[in-house]
């Protein structure tokens, strides 16, 4: 990758037409008549970059649109910031363009509009196909309209569909949860996230103690249905490339092997992260300050910062565990300057013995499905 490559996209829709009570990502509530000045500045960012960027980027091989719910947005909207991101940062021909939809948008005419805009992989945050599973996780839409956004989808042409699972809200049923898995395997979609449910600071779910309490009691519940997906899923044909994420065959996420593979990526929008060449830098939460910011002609950044050698070693170290590829210790050592130690080899020993890591036939480290789910831990014991 030459060092001015940047191959990778993110766009954030922070509007939803309901705050999950899990989220702890930047959202405001869906007010329609916020939607053309956000764009506007959204644009302006984009401009902002595109005279340091654009230039010598090279085509993105990698669009994603995240939110929030990008799916707030009307087909003219998406239609006129699509416009304006060719027009500044050019695509490869062969460019994956990904959109997160919630169920409740997901209407055949909305993702064939969307296909026609060049959209060729949409995510689906269906989190459950149970009717009591999302009232208890807040979410806005019904199981009916979970099952009939993936067939929507299909209908209108898009086969290249992840489909967000969240387990581990107290309260739900093992039956519920492998009854979703069953609807999965049963639909196949291309790709699949399963996800546990954590309480992040600042969220509503944050607010309730007893929840918070009762979620980490359900750890070890978590696991034993992480470990059931995993099976299940891998048994279907699904390969399990990273902690969370199942794909068939060559319908990996290409914005996620490109971040994961330390590729330079920008962001724009309200809290979007960016990261080129060791410099990596996030911006403002808030709509207002955002807007601000840009039409002062100001990027809105609210922090930057450049890791440092033990840092990116350490990043590099996690996300490669995280991963089914895993991390060759040697070529980690040489790279980063840094041992391959003796308490590192013990430490390796002892989860092989475990059963929590494995070596493969390259010599790579591995982590188990049991490994993975220890996987932030296995990572801070090895860290520089």
């Amino acid at each position: 990758m030459s060092p001015m490559t940047i191959p990778a996209l993110y766009l954030h829709i922070p509007f939803c037409h309901t705050i999950c009570p899990f989220c702890a990502f930047a959202v405001h509530g869906e007010h329609a008549a916020l939607h053309a000045d956000y764009l506007s500045a959204l644009e302006a960012e984009l401009a902002l970059r595109a005279e340091v960027y654009a230039g010598s980027a090279g085509p993105a091989a990698s669009v994603y649109i995240g939110g929030g719910t990008p799916s707030t947005l009307t087909l003219g909207e998406v239609q006129r910031l699509l416009k304006v991101l060719r027009r500044l940062f050019p695509l490869d021909d062969t460019a994956e363009v990904a959109f997160e939809l919630n169920p409740e948008d997901a209407g055949v005419d909305y993702l064939a509009g969307l296909r026609a805009l060049g959209v060729n992989r949409v995510s689906l945050g269906v989190q459950s196909v149970d009717d009591a599973t999302l009232r208890a996780l807040g979410r806005g839409h019904g199981a009916a309209q979970s099952r009939l956004a993936l067939a929507a989808a299909r209908q209108a042409g898009l086969e290249n569909v992840n489909v967000d699972l969240l387990l581990g809200m107290p309260g739900v049923g093992a039956a519920a949860f492998r009854a979703d898995v069953a609807w999965m395997l049963r639909e196949r979609p291309a790709h699949v996230s399963v996800y546990a449910l954590d309480i992040e600071p600042g969220t509503l779910f944050a607010r309730r103690p007893a929840l918070a309490a009762s979620v980490e009691q359900g750890r070890d519940d978590q696991a034993a249905r992480m470990l059931w997906a995993a099976e299940s899923l891998t048994r279907a044909g699904y390969r399990h490339y990273e902690v969370s994420n199942y794909c068939l065959p060559g319908r990996e996420g290409r914005q996620n092997l490109l971040v994961w593979d330390g590729a330079n990526y920008l962001g724009f929008g309200v809290g979007a992260h960016s990261y080129v060449d060791g410099h990596r830098w996030w911006n403002v939460r808030h709509i207002r300050a955002y807007q601000r910011a840009l039409f002062r002609g100001q990027a809105p950044v609210a922090r930057d910062e450049r890791p440092n050698a033990a840092q990116r070693a350490n990043e590099e170290l996690m996300l490669c565990l995280r991963r089914d590829s895993g991390l060759h210790p040697l070529d980690w050592a040489r790279q980063h300057g840094q041992p391959w130690s003796a308490g590192r080899r013990r430490l390796v020993e002892r989860l092989v013995a475990e059963g929590k890591a494995r070596w493969n036939a390259d010599g790579r480290l591995c982590l188990t499905e049991p490994g993975l789910l220890l996987a932030d831990a296995i990572t801070a014991e090895l860290m520089v």
